[in-house]
Protein backbone atom coordinates (compact mmCIF):
# COMPACT_ATOMS: atom_id res chain seq x y z
CA UNK A 1 0.00 0.00 0.00
CA UNK A 2 1.14 3.12 -0.95
CA UNK A 3 1.87 5.48 2.36
CA UNK A 4 1.66 8.77 1.26
CA UNK A 5 -2.05 8.32 -0.48
CA UNK A 6 -5.13 8.23 2.16
CA UNK A 7 -7.51 4.65 2.04
CA UNK A 8 -10.92 4.37 3.61
CA UNK A 9 -12.32 1.99 5.16
CA UNK A 10 -15.52 0.47 4.56
CA UNK A 11 -18.55 -0.86 5.95
CA UNK A 12 -21.74 -1.74 4.65
CA UNK A 13 -24.82 0.38 5.03
CA UNK A 14 -27.28 0.32 7.44
CA UNK A 15 -23.92 0.46 9.39
CA UNK A 16 -23.94 -2.52 12.57
CA UNK A 17 -20.87 -2.69 15.32
CA UNK A 18 -19.12 -5.07 13.76
CA UNK A 19 -18.62 -2.93 10.10
CA UNK A 20 -17.87 0.13 12.62
CA UNK A 21 -15.83 -0.82 15.07
CA UNK A 22 -13.92 -3.46 12.79
CA UNK A 23 -13.46 -0.33 10.21
CA UNK A 24 -12.18 1.97 13.45
CA UNK A 25 -9.88 -0.84 14.60
CA UNK A 26 -8.14 -1.84 11.59
CA UNK A 27 -7.60 1.80 10.79
CA UNK A 28 -5.61 2.37 13.84
CA UNK A 29 -3.86 -0.80 13.16
CA UNK A 30 -2.80 0.66 9.58
CA UNK A 31 -1.78 4.08 11.05
CA UNK A 32 0.63 2.07 13.36
CA UNK A 33 2.26 0.71 9.73
CA UNK A 34 2.23 4.66 8.46
CA UNK A 35 -0.55 4.34 6.41
CA UNK A 36 -3.01 7.20 6.16
CA UNK A 37 -6.28 5.32 6.84
CA UNK A 38 -9.89 7.14 7.32
CA UNK A 39 -12.98 4.85 8.75
CA UNK A 40 -16.11 5.91 7.14
CA UNK A 41 -19.57 5.21 7.50
CA UNK A 42 -22.79 6.16 5.37
CA UNK A 43 -25.65 6.97 7.31
CA UNK A 44 -26.66 7.19 10.93
CA UNK A 45 -25.21 4.61 13.90
CA UNK A 46 -27.77 2.20 16.08
CA UNK A 47 -28.05 2.96 19.76
CA UNK A 48 -25.81 -0.07 20.61
CA UNK A 49 -22.86 1.03 18.14
CA UNK A 50 -23.24 4.33 19.52
CA UNK A 51 -23.51 2.93 22.92
CA UNK A 52 -20.06 0.95 22.63
CA UNK A 53 -18.41 4.10 21.22
CA UNK A 54 -19.40 6.28 23.95
CA UNK A 55 -19.17 3.42 26.69
CA UNK A 56 -15.22 3.37 25.16
CA UNK A 57 -14.50 6.53 24.67
CA UNK A 58 -13.97 6.22 20.86
CA UNK A 59 -14.81 9.21 17.85
CA UNK A 60 -17.70 8.40 15.26
CA UNK A 61 -16.32 7.21 12.02
CA UNK A 62 -16.29 10.19 9.44
CA UNK A 63 -20.11 10.08 7.90
CA UNK A 64 -19.42 10.14 3.68
CA UNK A 65 -21.79 8.12 0.79
CA UNK A 66 -19.28 9.12 -1.74
CA UNK A 67 -16.38 7.39 -1.96
CA UNK A 68 -15.97 7.53 -5.80
CA UNK A 69 -12.51 6.85 -7.42
CA UNK A 70 -10.29 6.58 -4.02
CA UNK A 71 -8.49 3.45 -2.41
CA UNK A 72 -10.99 1.42 -0.08
CA UNK A 73 -11.21 -1.51 1.84
CA UNK A 74 -13.95 -3.12 2.42
CA UNK A 75 -15.38 -4.97 6.09
CA UNK A 76 -17.73 -7.01 7.34
CA UNK A 77 -19.01 -6.94 3.88
CA UNK A 78 -17.69 -7.68 -0.23
CA UNK A 79 -21.13 -7.76 -2.42
CA UNK A 80 -21.68 -4.71 -4.19
CA UNK A 81 -25.44 -4.63 -3.28
CA UNK A 82 -24.96 -4.46 0.37
CA UNK A 83 -22.61 -1.16 -0.01
CA UNK A 84 -23.85 2.69 -0.70
CA UNK A 85 -20.59 2.32 -3.02
CA UNK A 86 -20.48 0.97 -6.54
CA UNK A 87 -17.61 -1.54 -5.98
CA UNK A 88 -16.93 -0.71 -9.79
CA UNK A 89 -16.57 2.63 -9.00
CA UNK A 90 -13.54 2.47 -6.52
CA UNK A 91 -10.41 1.10 -6.05
CA UNK A 92 -10.82 -2.12 -3.42
CA UNK A 93 -7.21 -2.61 -2.37
CA UNK A 94 -8.63 -5.22 0.36
CA UNK A 95 -11.33 -6.79 1.86
CA UNK A 96 -11.79 -8.37 5.28
CA UNK A 97 -15.07 -10.44 6.15
CA UNK A 98 -17.21 -13.12 7.24
CA UNK A 99 -19.85 -13.52 4.86
CA UNK A 100 -19.80 -15.45 1.70
CA UNK A 101 -17.22 -14.48 -1.55
CA UNK A 102 -19.68 -12.27 -3.86
CA UNK A 103 -16.76 -10.09 -4.95
CA UNK A 104 -14.59 -9.84 -8.02
CA UNK A 105 -11.78 -7.99 -8.67
CA UNK A 106 -9.42 -7.58 -12.28
CA UNK A 107 -6.61 -6.70 -10.32
CA UNK A 108 -4.90 -8.73 -7.37
CA UNK A 109 -5.96 -7.71 -3.99
CA UNK A 110 -5.31 -8.92 0.00
CA UNK A 111 -8.47 -10.99 0.25
CA UNK A 112 -9.57 -11.79 3.58
CA UNK A 113 -12.49 -14.15 4.80
CA UNK A 114 -12.80 -16.78 8.06
CA UNK A 115 -15.80 -18.35 9.16
CA UNK A 116 -16.03 -16.91 12.16
CA UNK A 117 -18.61 -15.02 13.61
CA UNK A 118 -17.68 -11.49 13.65
CA UNK A 119 -15.40 -9.69 11.49
CA UNK A 120 -14.24 -8.17 14.16
CA UNK A 121 -12.31 -11.71 15.27
CA UNK A 122 -10.38 -11.50 12.55
CA UNK A 123 -9.25 -7.82 12.82
CA UNK A 124 -8.50 -9.20 16.53
CA UNK A 125 -6.37 -11.67 15.25
CA UNK A 126 -4.31 -9.76 13.16
CA UNK A 127 -4.16 -7.38 16.14
CA UNK A 128 -2.92 -9.78 18.60
CA UNK A 129 -0.52 -11.34 15.79
CA UNK A 130 1.40 -8.30 15.54
CA UNK A 131 4.08 -7.51 17.50
CA UNK A 132 4.76 -3.77 17.48
CA UNK A 133 0.98 -3.05 17.94
CA UNK A 134 -0.18 -2.78 21.37
CA UNK A 135 -3.80 -3.07 21.96
CA UNK A 136 -5.57 -0.38 24.23
CA UNK A 137 -8.75 -0.72 26.22
CA UNK A 138 -10.98 1.28 23.96
CA UNK A 139 -9.52 -0.66 20.52
CA UNK A 140 -10.43 -4.02 22.67
CA UNK A 141 -13.48 -2.40 24.39
CA UNK A 142 -14.98 -1.86 20.48
CA UNK A 143 -13.25 -5.09 19.09
CA UNK A 144 -15.23 -7.14 21.95
CA UNK A 145 -18.43 -5.42 21.35
CA UNK A 146 -18.52 -5.96 17.86
CA UNK A 147 -18.15 -9.90 18.65
CA UNK A 148 -20.93 -10.13 20.83
CA UNK A 149 -23.23 -8.34 18.95
CA UNK A 150 -22.53 -10.19 15.80
CA UNK A 151 -22.32 -13.32 17.66
CA UNK A 152 -25.68 -12.82 19.78
CA UNK A 153 -23.78 -13.14 22.87
CA UNK A 154 -22.73 -16.10 21.58
CA UNK A 155 -26.13 -17.86 20.90
CA UNK A 156 -26.08 -17.38 17.19
CA UNK A 157 -25.14 -20.78 14.98
CA UNK A 158 -22.45 -18.77 13.21
CA UNK A 159 -20.09 -18.26 16.99
CA UNK A 160 -17.41 -20.19 16.56
CA UNK A 161 -14.17 -21.12 19.13
CA UNK A 162 -12.18 -19.11 17.74
CA UNK A 163 -14.42 -15.82 18.46
CA UNK A 164 -15.43 -17.20 22.08
CA UNK A 165 -11.32 -17.02 22.52
CA UNK A 166 -10.68 -13.93 21.04
CA UNK A 167 -13.56 -12.30 22.88
CA UNK A 168 -12.12 -13.46 26.57
CA UNK A 169 -8.78 -12.18 25.21
CA UNK A 170 -10.19 -8.93 24.71
CA UNK A 171 -12.28 -8.62 27.83
CA UNK A 172 -9.30 -8.67 29.82
CA UNK A 173 -7.94 -5.93 28.10
CA UNK A 174 -10.88 -4.13 28.06
CA UNK A 175 -11.28 -4.66 32.02
CA UNK A 176 -15.34 -6.11 30.94
CA UNK A 177 -15.34 -8.83 33.95
CA UNK A 178 -19.14 -10.45 33.12
CA UNK A 179 -18.99 -10.80 29.25
CA UNK A 180 -22.58 -11.76 29.42
CA UNK A 181 -23.74 -9.30 31.00
CA UNK A 182 -21.82 -6.80 29.13
CA UNK A 183 -23.69 -8.02 26.15
CA UNK A 184 -27.12 -8.46 27.32
CA UNK A 185 -26.58 -4.73 28.32
CA UNK A 186 -25.71 -4.05 24.93
CA UNK A 187 -28.79 -5.72 23.07
CA UNK A 188 -31.18 -3.45 25.95
CA UNK A 189 -29.47 -0.39 23.77
CA UNK A 190 -30.38 -2.06 20.56
CA UNK A 191 -34.27 -3.56 20.83
CA UNK A 192 -36.02 -0.83 22.22
CA UNK A 193 -38.45 -0.23 19.37
CA UNK A 194 -40.74 2.71 21.00
CA UNK A 195 -38.70 5.64 19.33
CA UNK A 196 -38.35 3.82 15.82
CA UNK A 197 -40.56 4.00 13.32
CA UNK A 198 -41.34 1.00 11.30
CA UNK A 199 -39.29 1.90 8.24
CA UNK A 200 -36.57 2.53 11.25
CA UNK A 201 -37.04 -0.74 12.57
CA UNK A 202 -36.93 -2.37 9.56
CA UNK A 203 -34.04 -0.75 7.71
CA UNK A 204 -31.70 -0.90 11.36
CA UNK A 205 -29.98 -3.90 9.81
CA UNK A 206 -31.39 -4.19 6.87
CA UNK A 207 -29.65 -6.26 3.70
CA UNK A 208 -30.37 -7.42 -0.08
CA UNK A 209 -29.87 -10.62 -1.37
CA UNK A 210 -29.72 -11.53 -5.09
CA UNK A 211 -31.44 -14.24 -6.98
CA UNK A 212 -31.38 -14.75 -10.17
CA UNK A 213 -31.59 -10.99 -12.05
CA UNK A 214 -34.28 -9.99 -8.84
CA UNK A 215 -33.49 -9.60 -5.38
CA UNK A 216 -35.07 -9.57 -1.51
CA UNK A 217 -34.11 -7.96 1.29
CA UNK A 218 -34.08 -9.16 5.11
CA UNK A 219 -34.27 -6.77 8.11
CA UNK A 220 -32.86 -8.00 11.50
CA UNK A 221 -33.41 -6.40 14.79
CA UNK A 222 -33.03 -8.32 18.42
CA UNK A 223 -34.85 -7.84 21.30
CA UNK A 224 -34.26 -9.04 24.70
CA UNK A 225 -38.70 -9.56 24.34
CA UNK A 226 -41.05 -10.03 21.66
CA UNK A 227 -44.29 -7.94 23.05
CA UNK A 228 -42.77 -4.69 21.70
CA UNK A 229 -42.70 -5.94 17.94
CA UNK A 230 -46.38 -8.23 18.54
CA UNK A 231 -48.03 -4.77 19.06
CA UNK A 232 -47.27 -3.27 15.87
CA UNK A 233 -47.12 -6.26 14.09
CA UNK A 234 -49.02 -5.15 11.32
CA UNK A 235 -47.61 -1.51 10.95
CA UNK A 236 -44.43 -3.60 10.58
CA UNK A 237 -45.72 -5.99 7.95
CA UNK A 238 -47.60 -3.09 6.56
CA UNK A 239 -44.30 -1.13 5.58
CA UNK A 240 -42.67 -3.93 4.75
CA UNK A 241 -45.09 -4.46 1.87
CA UNK A 242 -43.94 -0.91 0.83
CA UNK A 243 -40.47 -1.30 1.03
CA UNK A 244 -41.35 -4.06 -0.91
CA UNK A 245 -42.80 -2.34 -3.79
CA UNK A 246 -40.53 0.74 -3.54
CA UNK A 247 -37.70 -1.02 -4.24
CA UNK A 248 -38.75 -3.81 -6.24
CA UNK A 249 -37.69 -6.94 -3.92
CA UNK A 250 -39.38 -9.88 -4.40
CA UNK A 251 -40.27 -9.46 -0.91
CA UNK A 252 -38.90 -8.24 2.09
CA UNK A 253 -38.97 -10.00 5.70
CA UNK A 254 -38.59 -8.74 9.12
CA UNK A 255 -36.27 -11.36 11.49
CA UNK A 256 -37.33 -10.27 15.03
CA UNK A 257 -34.84 -12.07 17.37
CA UNK A 258 -35.54 -12.83 20.84
CA UNK A 259 -32.08 -12.73 22.31
CA UNK A 260 -33.71 -14.70 25.46
CA UNK A 261 -35.64 -17.60 24.46
CA UNK A 262 -32.92 -18.21 21.47
CA UNK A 263 -35.81 -17.86 18.36
CA UNK A 264 -37.29 -15.41 15.87
CA UNK A 265 -40.44 -13.77 14.83
CA UNK A 266 -40.36 -13.68 11.33
CA UNK A 267 -42.58 -10.87 9.90
CA UNK A 268 -43.62 -11.37 6.31
CA UNK A 269 -44.29 -9.02 3.21
CA UNK A 270 -46.62 -10.35 0.12
CA UNK A 271 -44.28 -12.53 -1.92
CA UNK A 272 -43.22 -14.96 0.31
CA UNK A 273 -45.79 -18.19 -0.57
CA UNK A 274 -43.02 -19.91 -1.97
CA UNK A 275 -40.75 -20.24 0.65
CA UNK A 276 -40.90 -23.27 2.96
CA UNK A 277 -40.45 -22.40 7.02
CA UNK A 278 -41.42 -26.01 8.12
CA UNK A 279 -43.76 -24.04 10.71
CA UNK A 280 -47.21 -22.92 10.04
CA UNK A 281 -47.69 -19.35 8.61
CA UNK A 282 -50.20 -16.75 10.43
CA UNK A 283 -51.06 -13.61 9.30
CA UNK A 284 -47.59 -12.84 7.62
CA UNK A 285 -45.66 -14.26 10.54
CA UNK A 286 -44.08 -17.30 11.75
CA UNK A 287 -42.18 -17.87 14.74
CA UNK A 288 -38.67 -20.54 14.38
CA UNK A 289 -37.65 -21.60 17.46
CA UNK A 290 -33.66 -21.81 17.63
CA UNK A 291 -33.31 -19.44 14.78
CA UNK A 292 -30.68 -16.72 15.65
CA UNK A 293 -28.75 -16.10 12.21
CA UNK A 294 -29.69 -14.36 9.34
CA UNK A 295 -26.46 -15.21 7.26
CA UNK A 296 -26.45 -19.24 8.46
CA UNK A 297 -30.10 -20.09 9.35
CA UNK A 298 -32.37 -17.86 7.20
CA UNK A 299 -30.96 -17.10 4.03
CA UNK A 300 -30.00 -20.68 3.41
CA UNK A 301 -33.66 -21.90 4.08
CA UNK A 302 -34.77 -18.74 1.62
CA UNK A 303 -32.57 -19.70 -1.30
CA UNK A 304 -33.26 -23.53 -0.96
CA UNK A 305 -37.17 -22.89 -1.29
CA UNK A 306 -36.82 -20.46 -4.58
CA UNK A 307 -33.82 -21.74 -6.61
Amino acid sequence: MNQKETIYIVGHKSPDTDAVCSAIAYSEYLKHKGIIAVPTICGELNPETKYVLEYFGVEEPVNMCSIKDKKVILVDYNENSQGFINLEDANVVEVIDHHKIGFSSSNPIRFEIRPYGSTATIIAKKLFNSTTFKITRPIAGILLSAILSDTVIFKSSTTTSIDVKIAEELSKIAEIEDVQRFGIELKKKKSSLKEMTAEQIIKADFKSFEVGNNSFGIGQIEVVDLSEANERKNELIEELNKIKEKENFLFVILMVTDIINEGSQLLLSNGCESISFNEEIKDNSVYIKGMMSRKKDLVPQIMESIK
